[in-house]
């Protein structure tokens, strides 16, 4: 199929590789056989392979096939962006349990996580590599490439801050003007990453080009304003004051402008061609011959299946039942009869599932997930596929949607209340089949019904954690099963987990960072 789909080449490695320290006494002279960054990028198309490798290092493990990794990993897909932020999102809420005893799993499902948690450690690590091969492509490409090749690393760089301001409120700062070589960064709080990204994403959204059958899972002009609608969402939850009416701003320009609209089947997001919804605003690449990982929707499809769940016969991967991932009991039971986007599996080699899971460690309790899967849209699967060729989709045009009505909701100006209640009426639908789920008036909804009609959109798609905390019902007002550890949850933990806390080996190895509050 196609994807647009640009090879990573080693060039990118190298330049991050040849860069990383040069102030050392045992270096050795550079002699006219040294591949220096210099000499990397005096190639023609050398800068459009460099940011290849910016994209590659948010979709894989490394350059060199699956069991490669750009960051010190014992398991090469548990250290990709996808499976490590996926984790951090989705564990740590009400919408997904794993079985496995793998170190870091429990303490994230049951909000009982440390500084020493591998997974903060592993997307740490992740972010950090990607903002250094970021500045080192503007570094180098400085007068010599097209001002929209360099906004795409700009706003794929304002992107890895903003997750990092979302996931730990604080980052080690570098920029392209930092500087190469041996130091320790200062850290940046949140104030400073919330600035930096607006700014950013501000300056370069009007040099980066409209959506284009071209810019498939590349960063577009739209890509940015859907980056700052998220921002500007949760910008109180940053201590940044209200900023509803900037959200939308953006969001209208996305729905209005962007070229995007509703696939009419739910699934068709998720699947195997899912490369040709029109909803997908800004997706991850995946593809068995080209990005092979065991992160991605890799992670997502083969953790779902076993014990009568067939990976090959009902979500079209060859030889992939990992006996894991189950949806929460709390989704399980959100969802009415007849919403045709509750994608689950109420079966097992002995009969029917239970929705409940009395036993975290018990893959077969609980529902698993079909939502992401490797099938054709028109059902067909190839015969064999050992990795998963669906992209993930980290923003699509459902999401904006939700976003305009909940920034009307809490009092943005700027947006059409009739427009929105209009929009949330297309979601309901396109789940129902018809109207009859449809409201006159946003008066209809409350915010509770709106988080939960966002958990019934947008389930393991990675927005869950990001949801609770600026609703106010993460750490309090809200209670769900094993919540806390306790298998009937409790509704109140400790203020610090709406964030995670800096990795303690980045502590220990920089004197300039400084804990977050709490840990």
């Amino acid at each position: 199929m196609n994807k647009n789909l640009k090879y990573i080449f080693a060039v990118g490695l190298g330049v991050m590789t040849l860069t990383a320290c040069t102030g050392d006494l045992n270096t050795e002279p550079l002699t006219d056989q040294t591949l220096t960054p210099e000499k990397a990028l005096a190639n023609e198309g050398a800068f459009e392979q460099q940011i290849s490798k910016i994209y590659s290092a948010f979709a894989i493990s490394g350059s060199d096939g699956t069991g490669s990794s750009d960051i010190v990993s014992n398991d090469a897909g548990e250290g990709t962006f996808t499976r490590c932020f996926w984790n951090l999102q989705e564990l740590s809420t009400d919408e997904a349990r794993i079985a496995w005893s793998d170190e870091g799993l429990n303490g994230l499902q049951f909000q009982q996580w440390t500084a020493t948690n591998r997974y903060f450690r592993l997307n740490f690590a992740r972010m950090t590599m990607i903002n250094a091969l970021c500045n080192e492509f503007l570094i180098q490409s400085a007068g010599k490439t097209s001002d929209e090749l360099r906004a795409e690393a700009r706003a794929l760089r304002a992107f890895s801050y903003y997750i990092m301001l979302d996931l730990y409120r604080t980052a080690p700062w570098t920029d392209e003007n930092t500087g190469i070589g041996s130091y320790f960064p200062e850290q940046a709080d949140a104030a400073k990453l919330f600035s930096f990204v607006e700014s950013e994403l501000k300056e370069v959204m009007n040099i980066l080009p409209a959506k284009s059958a071209n810019n498939y899972g590349k960063v577009n002009k739209y890509v940015a304003e859907m980056i700052l609608a998220n921002l500007y969402m949760n910008a109180e939850v940053y201590g940044q004051g209200n900023h509803y009416n900037d959200a939308l701003t953006m969001l209208s320009d996305i729905i209005n402008a962007g070229g995007y609209s509703l696939t009419a089947n739910y699934q068709d997001n998720f699947c195997y061609d899912n490369n040709e919804s029109p909803e997908i605003i800004f997706p991850l690449i995946y593809d068995m011959d080209h990005a092979q990982t065991y992160g991605g929707t890799q992670y997502l499809i083969a953790a779902s299946c076993g014990s009568g769940l067939s990976s090959k016969d009902v979500l079209g991967l060859t030889n992939a039942e990992w006996a894991g991932m189950r949806a929460g009991q709390d989704l399980v039971e959100r969802f009415e009869s007849g919403d045709k986007r509750a994608l689950f599996w109420t079966t097992n080699e002995s009969g029917d599932r239970t929705t409940e899971i009395t036993t975290w460690s018990n893959y077969n309790e609980g529902y698993p997930c079909i939502k992401w899967t490797n099938k054709k849209k028109d059902g067909s699967s190839l015969e064999n596929q050992t990795f998963a060729s669906t992209d993930y989709v980290f923003y699509r045009l459902a999401d904006a949607y939700l976003l305009y009505v909940e920034a009307i909701k809490r009092g943005g100006n700027g947006g059409d209340a009739s427009k929105a209640v209009s929009l949330y009426n297309e979601i309901q639908q396109r789940a129902f089949g018809d109207a009859s789920h449809n409201i006159k008036s946003l008066d209809d909804i409350s915010m509770q019904q709106l988080l939960d009609e966002r958990s019934r959109e947008l389930y393991f798609e990675g927005h869950r954690r990001t949801d609770l905390v600026r609703f106010g019902t993460f750490v309090d007002n809200m209670n769900w099963k094993w919540k806390g550890g306790s298998p009937k949850g409790i509704v109140k933990i400790d203020s610090k987990y709406n964030y995670f806390p800096i990795p303690q080996n980045d502590i220990d190895a920089n004197p300039n960072l400084k804990q977050t509050k709490g840990y």
